[in-house]
């Protein structure tokens, strides 16, 4: 089944709700410009969504007693945009090709950034428990192993189309065993956890001190202890280089900021300052080349 909606939140709260449980939404912008939409399968007896919003926010809280509750987990690719993931006491930054695996019984409050589009596969909770998968794994998984390479790419390659034209009765539950399968290796990858610990650590650190115009890759590397080339290979594992995500991150704060009304007697010149950009003329000329747009057209496109 197939719903769309544009401008009215409620109905797809509801959409989303009758898919996944009891997850509330919320939209800053204006109502016209709400972009949701959701398509649900059955493999099986495995539930599968395709969901793509430009939501602002949408959370599902502790508790709740709804269909998908000690039913169901979420195992989530994050297939396009970004997102700020609060789950129990993490903060989890995803970007296009993370996977997140999810207790429906936990607090869960998402911060879309932009546009986002995933793929959410309701695994059964018993099934995972039976495999060792408690919820003490749960969370961002590991994605720097053949499983978890393997695991990525099953969820990419799938699609709505895939699924109509391939999926037969005869494949039963195979999707959801093949899933399992690959999740426990994965969040059993002891060498790995060192290293994505290493990266978490560099990654934090740059969040921290984004507004500094000095910070630099050797600030980074020595600050969590390791040289700057293997500061360098913890991040060109996921084909990005360390002063890539610095720029990035950088222009997402600014983004938001842009957005933010309490800001428009504030030039552009001094955000992009405020977050570590020392030439107004290359923070621009960087902004347009990211999103397609100057920063002040941005910013203008997105006055209510």
């Amino acid at each position: 089944m197939t719903y769309a909606t544009k401008n009215e939140i409620n109905t797809w709260t509801q959409h989303i709700q009758g898919v996944c449980g009891e997850f509330e939404t919320r939209f800053d912008g204006q109502s016209s410009l709400f972009i949701g939409e959701v398509k649900s399968f059955l493999l099986g007896q495995t539930e599968i969504a395709f969901i793509k919003s430009n939501a602002s926010f949408i959370e599902r809280k502790p508790d709740i007693l709804d269909r998908v509750k000690d039913r169901f987990c979420f195992l989530i690719l994050q297939y396009t945009g970004k997102m700020l993931l609060k789950y129990r006491d993490e903060t989890l930054f995803l970007s296009e090709g993370d996977i997140v695996l999810l207790d429906s019984d936990e607090h869960i409050a998402m911060h879309p950034q932009g546009l986002f589009s995933h793929i959410s596969v309701h695994l059964s909770r018993d099934k995972l428990f039976k495999q060792g998968i408690t919820t003490a794994h749960f969370g961002k998984l590991i994605s720097h192993n053949m499983s978890a390479h393997l695991l990525k790419n099953m969820l990419k390659t799938i699609s709505s189309e895939n699924i109509e034209f391939w999926y037969a009765e005869e494949d039963g539950n195979a999707f959801e065993d093949a899933l399992i399968a690959l999740i426990k290796p994965t969040i059993n990858y002891k060498n790995i956890r060192a290293s994505d610990s290493l990266k978490l650590k560099a990654e934090r650190y740059i969040l921290e001190n984004l507004s500094h115009v000095n910070l630099s890759p050797k600030i980074v590397a020595n600050h969590i202890g390791v040289s700057l080339r293997h500061l360098y290979r913890l991040f060109v594992v996921e084909e990005q280089s360390v002063n890539k995500y610095i720029q990035m991150k950088r222009l997402e704060k600014i983004q938001f900021e842009l957005k933010d009304l309490k800001n428009k007697r504030i030039s552009i010149t001094e955000i992009a300052l405020r977050w570590g950009f020392g030439d107004s003329a290359h923070f621009s000329k960087i902004f347009k080349k990211v999103y397609g747009i100057s920063p002040r057209k941005y910013r203008e496109a997105n006055k209510l």
